[in-house]
């Protein structure tokens, strides 16, 4: 016997009407031919010649539990942007995801609830108690992601991504730099 395992990224899709299914796949058929559909609803049998014509990859009998997923989605569409510098005596305290477009100086104190990303270098002090961030970080910055203390000097001036997964706070180095730097 031989046994795969897969990853497979699903798309779940209701049918309320033939007609705006048949045109919403239309417009969307390059991004959904690389996915499972799971459909909901009533399959016509233009629908299903439709999705077997054009190779779509799909079932009527699957079950997804949502409620999870749901809340992950709320969480993380609160998301607080600040494209100025961050400066020295600045205390921040933001119970959101929070994205920085400019530099955090030394001295500057934030306290993020949410995921954080700093598109510029880290010099203060950053408590952050989401499930991942996305940093650059010098020798003077501090660094507490959920009650765990991470030294700027450790990162060595690159971008890293930290995620905290429940249990283990993991710390990658992101060879490439993103666009924005």
């Amino acid at each position: 016997m031989k046994v795969k395992q897969y990853s497979i990224k699903v798309f779940e899709l209701t049918i309320e009407s033939e007609s705006s299914f048949l045109d919403f796949m239309e417009k969307n058929l390059i991004l959904l031919k690389r996915y499972l559909i799971v459909l909901k609803g009533v399959v016509t049998p233009p629908i299903n010649e439709y999705l077997d014509k054009n190779d779509i990859s799909y079932t009527t009998n699957l079950n997804i539990n949502n409620d999870t997923h749901q809340e992950q989605v709320i969480k993380q569409s609160d998301l607080k942007i600040i494209d100025t510098i961050v400066r020295s005596g600045q205390e921040l305290k933001v119970n959101s995801d929070l994205l920085i477009l400019n530099r955090i100086n030394s001295g500057a104190k934030l306290h993020v609830e949410g995921n954080m990303i700093v598109t510029d270098i880290v010099d203060g002090l950053i408590v952050c108690n989401g499930d991942f961030m996305l940093i650059k970080t010098s020798s003077k910055a501090l660094i507490i992601f959920n009650g765990v203390e991470i030294e700027g000097a450790l990162l060595k001036n690159k971008f890293h991504k930290i995620r905290f997964n429940g249990e283990e706070v993991t710390i990658t180095p992101i060879e490439k730099e993103p666009k924005w730097a």
